[in-house]
């Protein structure tokens, strides 16, 4: 499996919001969960992701960390 990396910067992460200010809902990382395969489950983009949890990089994210994700 093919793993996607992002690094942002503290520009990025300033006031981040990923560009979505609509509904969320928590989601606990699991052992085998992919931070782009997530993305891709919920209709949203890696860089949301990372931005709406105020993420540097996707491989910062451990099982049992919990994530905001965008409802569509």
């Amino acid at each position: 499996m093919e793993k996607r990396f992002m690094m942002l910067s503290d520009e990025d992460l300033a006031g981040a919001s990923g560009g979505y200010a609509g509904p969320t809902f928590v989601y606990t990382f699991q052992n085998g969960d992919d931070l782009y395969q997530l993305a891709t489950r919920y209709g949203t983009t890696l860089r949301v992701l990372l931005e709406l949890n105020k993420l540097r990089r996707a491989d910062e994210v451990k099982p049992g960390t919990r994530l905001l994700i965008p409802q569509r």
